[in-house]
């Protein structure tokens, strides 16, 4: 039984630390390029963790332009970035999933989206905290029932 209970925890402990290192692995991902041929025209974009991005689109003039990110998960619209000609802007992926950036303009453009920051999503966080957290708990008990041994 001690041996079970010493194994589980440490595959809980190596699970969490597992956890807290992977981010670093996805932070080497490439920024993401897209084309817009027409008004209506969009580009996707899976990322594996919430993360803050920046978005450049370069258009063929210097016209107004509107940009609308969507996400796929929750099938909702999360903004609308509008510029006239050229535009950079920053802003939050709030999860993991796919994310459809649609063009609204006159002529063509072009879209780069890249990562400045990754950070885990909530239910993410919710796991590790609660993985966290049993591992703790599971060894004070351990320690316990073996120092009154």
């Amino acid at each position: 039984m001690k041996r079970f209970a010493a194994f589980l925890l440490l595959a809980l402990l190596l699970f969490t630390i597992e956890s807290l290192l992977l981010p670093r692995y996805y932070q080497e991902t490439p920024t993401a390029y897209g084309f817009f041929s027409d008004d209506g025209s969009s580009v996707s974009v899976f990322v594996p963790t919430a993360r803050r991005v920046a978005i450049s689109v370069v258009t063929e003039n210097l016209d107004r332009c509107e940009i609308e990110v969507f996400d796929g998960v929750r099938n909702r619209f999360i903004t609308n970035l509008t510029a006239m000609g050229n535009m950079y802007r920053e802003m939050e992926l709030p999860d993991s999933g796919t994310y459809y950036f649609v063009y609204h303009g006159n002529g063509t453009a072009r879209i780069a989206v890249g990562t400045l920051a990754m950070y885990p999503s909530r239910g993410v966080l919710k796991i590790e905290y609660l993985i966290g957290g049993t591992v703790a708990f599971v060894l004070a008990a351990l320690v316990w029932v073996g120092v009154r041994q």
